[in-house]
């Protein structure tokens, strides 16, 4: 016999099954940064766990400046990350989705959210990137560079290109199809 087609919620669940790895049976750390990436990482994430019937970790990262005892209380931080990690929340709950939020106070954010990672088994982490249109190359800084090296599961890395790339692309394209219409005028 031969199946010309399958089911597509069978594909959606295979699919998000092997999106953290094949085989993998752990949670998704999504890395709340406060950058305009935070909403569809979350929602993604989302997708994935509903899917494979996993968990969401949110995670936030106050890194304390080495003059400052580890848990010093960063009131003005703290209320950052309880704001950014509640809207979260909601959007994973909208989702339909388990999530659980954390804040952690770290040196360094790096090791910090590979410590998380590995502390709950997770299959995979997202991390954003939204680049700086003043650069001619983008700069992964310290963070993302220790993850990909040290992360003991996938790493997906979402890149958002700036306003003035995206902006200058479609001035760029109008300007060529302009272009190609004016010559077959």
């Amino acid at each position: 016999m031969v199946h010309l087609w399958r089911s597509r919620a069978k594909d959606e669940t295979e699919t998000s099954k092997s999106a953290p790895g094949v085989g993998a049976t752990g949670d998704i750390a999504v890395v709340v940064e406060d950058n305009k990436l935070d909403n569809e990482l979350v929602r993604l994430a989302c997708l994935m766990a509903k899917k494979a019937k996993r968990k969401v970790h949110l995670v936030y990262i106050i890194e304390v400046p080495r003059t400052l005892p580890l848990k010093a209380v960063l009131t003005k931080e703290s209320e950052h990350a309880d704001k950014l990690l509640t809207d979260a929340l909601t959007i994973a709950d909208d989702a339909g989705c388990e999530a659980v939020a954390e804040v952690v106070q770290a040196r360094d954010a790096g090791p910090a959210i590979v410590d998380e990672a590995r502390d709950h088994a997770c299959a995979l982490i997202l991390l954003g990137l939204v680049r700086d249109p003043h650069k001619i190359h983008n700069d992964l800084g310290k963070t993302i560079p220790y993850v990909l090296t040290n992360a003991p599961c996938r790493v997906w890395v979402v890149e958002d290109p700036c306003k003035d790339v995206r902006d200058t692309k479609d001035a760029k394209d109008a300007k060529e199809a302009k272009e190609v219409t004016s010559q077959k005028s």
